[in-house]
């Protein structure tokens, strides 16, 4: 798989499996060892690829829909002047 397609499919692997712990009735409809092929409607480059490595058989195909912003779970963070001589915990 190109590595590009392959870290994007990682990436949207990762939601759609959190998508599913929190919606586990959506999983219900998806055939027991079928293998899922997750498409992206706003990436032609993308889902025309992973339609092309789709096996014939067995497979169900989920169109991700839209993704929410990534959010930092960075709080208060500060700039410092320079890094302190020992870092303590």
């Amino acid at each position: 798989m190109n590595e590009f397609y392959r870290a994007k499919f990682n990436d949207l692997f990762m939601e759609f499996t959190r998508y599913l712990i929190t919606h586990p009735d959506f999983g219900e409809d998806i055939p027991r060892g079928a293998e899922v092929i997750l498409l992206d409607r706003h990436d032609s480059g993308y889902t025309n690829y992973m339609l092309k490595q789709a096996p014939k058989h067995d497979a169900v195909f989920i169109d991700v829909g839209k993704l929410a912003p990534i959010r930092s779970r960075l709080r208060k963070p500060k700039i410092i002047s320079r890094p302190p001589a020992v870092i303590t915990g």
